[in-house]
């Protein structure tokens, strides 16, 4: 048996402090542009689909603007209205294109589907589903580690451009 001493705990502690701190700081890769927009497309998309208006602006900045006039609050409020009269159940997203600009920037478009479905699956909306669809272009830069939007047009698309 081991007689464990003050000194042995106070010594076992501190080590496992120090390991903990080293892999609290220990340098840790940022994804590349393209995947961390994605990621935060995604992040958006599921917290739209849930609801959480506030997790969907968490990626908005507060300097965001779009060349229809739009800013921050509203984005916010179109969300929602849309999330108050229950315009949709699902939300999809098809032909996602990311390009890095800078280690700090990136473009992207994207068609959102919203469908009043329960679907799964892009291709179980049924043609009983009421459907709408937008094409959106903008920016995102990385804000003090955060990847949030800061520039976007939409437009409208119609039922031949979705596919």
């Amino acid at each position: 048996m081991v007689a464990l001493t003050r000194s042995h705990v106070v010594g076992g502690g501190l080590a496992l402090l120090a390991a903990g701190l080293v892999l609290a700081f220990w340098p840790h890769e940022e994804p590349p542009v393209e995947e961390a927009i994605r990621r935060k497309i995604g992040e958006m998309t599921h917290a739209a689909e849930q609801k959480d208006i506030g997790a969907v602006m968490e990626g908005v900045s507060e300097r965001f603007k779009t060349d229809q006039g739009w800013d921050k609050p509203r984005v916010r409020g179109v969300l929602l209205a849309q999330v108050l009269r229950g315009q949709w159940l699902r939300l999809f997203t098809t032909d996602l294109e990311v390009t890095e600009v800078s280690p700090s920037r990136g473009d992207f478009t994207v068609k959102f589907i919203f469908g009043r479905s329960e679907a799964k699956e892009l291709e179980q909306l049924g043609q009983d589903s009421v459907m709408s669809a937008w094409r959106v272009e903008g920016s995102f830069e990385n804000e003090d580690g955060e990847w949030r939007m800061v520039r976007a047009t939409h437009r409208r698309l119609e039922p031949a451009e979705l596919f």
